[in-house]
């Protein structure tokens, strides 16, 4: 059996210790490799519902087809429309300022990753975007800012190792 080679590494991003261990262990894959990297930060569109009338006007079915940011823009044009205007946001400028932060702390492994700010379902996000980009290798922290225990390991990453279409790593 042939080996396979590791071209695009994909890291989801959030901020917080776990993924920047993931950072870690993906630049040291990538110097080994030759791999290129991409950032990820997923804004939780669920968590948008209470803040943004926009995110009420989906209609229920239209729930389980939305993966991401393009499927959401496909399925409601006011939505797109939306979207522009919540880049403003508090929580998207944080989103920014993350990717901005983890870029630069790759450039100590001599990496300059690409860097994606998308809104959506965090784990269909991550999966679509391991799709639409080819993603070898997505390499995950094992858990988030969702405070939940180290020793159980996150939904999204559970998650994302679940449905991923490339092999995952969790970085403890």
């Amino acid at each position: 059996m042939a080996e396979e080679l590791i071209k695009r590494i994909l890291v989801p991003i959030d901020g917080s210790t776990a993924s920047q261990k993931a950072l870690d262990y993906a630049g040291w894959v990538a110097g080994k490799t030759g791999a290129s990297i991409t950032l990820l930060h997923v804004i939780d569109a669920d968590k948008f519902k209470s803040n943004f009338e926009a995110m009420d006007r989906f209609l229920p079915e239209w729930k389980d087809k939305i993966k991401g940011t393009d499927d959401i823009k496909r399925y409601s044009p006011f939505f797109e429309e939306e979207l522009s205007c919540m880049l403003e946001d508090p929580v998207c400028k944080r989103g920014n300022n993350v990717l901005k932060e983890m870029a630069k702390y790759a450039e100590k492994y001599k990496v300059k990753p690409k860097t994606m700010l998308k809104l959506g379902r965090v784990v269909d996000t991550i999966v679509q975007v391991a799709e639409d980009e080819k993603i070898d290798q997505i390499i995950v922290g094992k858990t988030g800012l969702t405070g939940i225990r180290a020793m159980i390991m996150g939904h999204v990453a559970e998650n994302v190792a679940k449905y991923a279409p490339c092999r995952v790593t969790v970085v403890p």
